[in-house]
């Protein structure tokens, strides 16, 4: 009897145990690397600049107005940053939390629609699919974003279940609300437009009419008003250029014009979603293709048919923008990594054990990848950084090798095959420290920190490097480059420099100034006379002073 209940708490732990490693191994990675150009950069300025000035109202990045998303990731970041010091961890710290909150939010949703298995099974999915841990070690907004709909997502299809007591399902409903106010202050507008467009997709389709009287619209709409507005109205009464800059150009020219200079093809997030979705490819591609059809007697709303909507008017709705970016399809994968896992049992493990053999197949591949890399290297400055990448990819090999073998074997590979997406990620996540002298200033600070005299000019010339000024702990002065920074300068135009030769002026009165520039902006300076000696370097920037 006593073998027997040791086995039986064993088998209780260890799902605990494993749970807990991963938590750990997920927020101690946030740390590992420094912050790359540009979306890191400025999403860790932005709040260190709101904590030290005290004003949580305006954004500002490099001190100056910047008004392009909403202060929701921000607040948090500068929170976290009160709490756990400024530091690159405590940046990355609300994107980590939102990614796991994303997971988990995605298994219980799975358990309260399809029971045990199916959760257990969402939850190891999506927290191995690669765009997912990416993004969640990334400091971009995406990964808020994809968590508050997520939500939005679950309040709603509980409250619609048939299951679900009249009593309750406007409490749901209040959920989808909240989190999709939370939406909105992450990212605006889409917030509303992605579940709108979901319900009435589903509503035509498949004509089920029904969750439309099920809406909570008038109290459910108040409480979003009452989270996600109040921010917009200060802002307009600070910033009177606010409503046409974010509504207007932020959101309608983005999506309808290019801008942005981001335009893509229509099928560019094809292979993106293809890679975001590594391992799970084949469930995916079968999920897609088979979720939408639901039983010809159905009256209830079906959650797999909404989910399904769901992921094909996200990657419709972005496919259509001329504005595309590799994140932006992120809110599909929590959908999609819930229709893999509540789909046929045994269909699903026919997939998941070719999933395996993919697993071998990309080991091996990987160990060769690592074997001919320096032939594939022909840029002189960027090789010995990337060459560096040779032995993680062939330890990621040798993990997927090894792995998917063992997993192959199994009755049911899904943890074994997604432990082994994990470890081969991590690896991954590790090994791009070797290429960040090329995406960071981190190196860059390092060398003249100690040189910085506090009240010193700094400048940014014909360039502007976004993670410089928060490992700096300090803004700089824009010469002859405006970019994203654009809105605050047309506001602020006396914290810019709008030529060299206004730069020049400037320089040659400031003898403990420093320049940030790249080496053929410096050797322009140079043939022009002005004096100036190189401090620090990385591939493709310069500091410079005074000699």
């Amino acid at each position: 009897m006593t073998s027997v209940s040791d086995a039986v708490t064993r088998r209780r732990v260890a799902p605990v145990a494993i749970a807990a490693a991963f938590a750990v191994s997920w927020f101690a990675l946030l740390g590992v690397r420094p912050l790359f150009n540009p979306d890191e950069g400025r999403y860790a300025e932005i709040p260190r600049e709101m904590l030290a000035s005290g004003d949580w109202l305006v954004p500002r990045l490099n001190n100056l107005v910047y008004i392009e998303k909403p202060p929701l990731q921000y607040w948090a970041t500068a929170l976290s940053f009160e709490v756990f010091g400024t530091n690159v961890w405590a940046a990355r710290l609300y994107t980590g939390l939102c990614g796991l909150l994303t997971v988990l939010v995605s298994a219980a949703l799975a358990w309260r629609l399809w029971g045990g298995d199916s959760a257990r099974r969402a939850g190891i999915m999506l927290a191995s699919t690669f765009g997912m841990i990416i993004l969640a070690q990334q400091l971009t907004l995406d990964m808020s974003l994809t968590f508050f709909t997520t939500l939005t997502l679950a309040g709603f299809c509980v409250a619609q279940e048939a299951r679900t007591q009249e009593a309750h399902r406007r409490h749901w409903m209040w959920l989808a609300w909240g989190s999709a106010a939370g939406a909105f202050l992450t990212k605006g507008l889409v917030a509303l437009v992605l579940p709108g467009l979901t319900l009435l997709a589903y509503s035509l389709l498949y004509r089920h009419w029904r969750p439309w009287r099920r809406l909570s619209l008038l109290t459910g709409l108040a409480l979003f008003v009452l989270i996600a507005v109040p921010w917009c109205v200060l802002m307009q009464r600070h910033v009177p250029q606010f409503f046409d800059f974010f509504f207007i150009r932020e959101h309608f020219q983005r999506f309808l014009t290019r801008i942005e200079d981001r335009y893509e093809p229509l099928w560019f997030f094809i292979p993106v979603l293809a890679t975001g979705c590594l391992p799970w490819i084949l469930p995916a591609a079968r999920a897609l293709g088979s979720a939408w059809r639901i039983r010809k007697t159905a009256t209830q709303f079906e959650p797999r048919a909404f989910l399904w909507v769901w992921s094909v008017v996200v990657f419709v709705f972005f496919s259509l923008s001329d504005a595309k970016l590799i994140p932006y399809i992120l809110p599909l994968l929590p959908a999609l990594a819930l229709l893999m896992a509540s789909a046929e049992t045994e269909q699903l493990r026919r997939d998941l054990r070719r999933t395996c053999a993919g697993i071998i197949t990309a080991g091996i591949g990987l160990m060769a990848g690592a074997a001919i890399l320096p032939q594939l290297l022909h840029d002189p400055d960027r090789a010995p950084y990337f060459g560096q990448l040779r032995l993680p990819l062939l330890a990621m090999g040798l993990v997927a090798l090894g792995g998917g073998w063992i997993a192959r074997a199994r009755p049911d590979p899904t943890a074994t095959a997604g432990a082994t997406a994990y470890v081969c990620i991590v690896i991954l996540l590790l090994g791009a420290r070797g290429v960040a002298p090329l995406y960071s200033g981190a190196m860059l600070a390092a060398q003249i920190r100690h040189a910085i005299m506090p009240a010193a000019p700094m400048y940014a010339v014909r360039t502007y490097d976004q993670t410089l000024p928060f490992y700096l702990g300090r803004t700089m002065t824009l010469v002859d480059t405006r970019g994203e920074l654009d809105f605050g300068l047309r506001l602020e135009p006396a914290k810019g420099l709008a030529s060299l030769e206004l730069f020049a002026s400037h320089w040659r009165n400031e003898p403990d100034a420093l320049a940030l520039m790249e080496p053929d902006t410096y050797a322009l300076l140079q043939r022009q006379g002005l004096p100036m000696v190189i401090q620090a370097s990385s591939p493709g920037r310069l500091i410079v002073s005074h000699p």
